[in-house]
């Protein structure tokens, strides 16, 4: 009896491992684990504020199924928005855009990454009319295409699109190596931040 026994626990055993060998060489997490961190890249902070608020917000729902696959930063309207890397400018509107749509940008950086700000401004100086035209969003003769260097000003701060409700912010996404391949961009945000701190 107590062979019997022992030779079935030795089969769940052998046979737990041999599952847990499958799961780990098909990909699956351990145990229901949840995915690594965030790979942290070596960027410029977006925006020429130094005391930003964030809110994270990565991968909340929002209306239509679709996930918030970026970070909000808080800071005052028509605050410069800075180019992260160097890289080639893409995506401006070159008239105002029709609602829900905002001012957005993207950046194609020279390292492989592309990286997505929107909620630029919308409003002409000293209004709240959504109506600006794209100098107020965009840098002075900033067109796609043009190549631009880390910190250099791509844009402003704003509430277009769908942020008039919280307040002037940038969200800003990184994806890797191509359009399609978000990761939550705090870390990188965060490390950005402290080496600005340290100039």
């Amino acid at each position: 009896m107590r062979g019997g026994r022992a030779r079935s626990l030795s089969r769940l055993i052998v046979g737990g491992a041999v599952a847990a060998v499958i799961a780990a060489c098909a990909g699956a997490p351990p145990g229901g684990a949840a995915p690594g961190p965030a790979p942290v890249i070596t960027i410029g902070f977006p925006v020429a504020a130094d005391s930003p608020r964030f809110a994270s917000g990565w991968m909340d729902d929002r209306e239509d199924g679709r996930k918030h696959h970026g970070q909000d930063i808080f800071c005052p309207r028509w605050t410069p928005v800075l180019a992260v890397v160097d890289g080639t400018v893409d995506w401006l509107l070159s008239s105002p855009p029709k609602a829900p749509k905002g001012y957005r940008l993207l950046l194609r950086g020279d390292d492989g990454n592309v990286y997505y700000y929107d909620h630029l401004n919308n409003d002409d100086p000293g209004t709240r009319d959504n109506s600006a035209a794209p100098r107020y969003a965009y840098a002075r003769g900033l067109k796609n295409g043009d190549r631009v260097q880390t910190g250099d000003i791509i844009g402003y701060v704003g509430d277009s699109g769908n942020a008039e409700p919280w307040g002037p912010h940038l969200h800003f996404e990184i994806h890797l190596e191509k359009w399609g391949k978000p990761i939550d961009p705090l870390p990188s945000l965060r490390g950005a931040l402290a080496r600005r701190g340290q100039h």
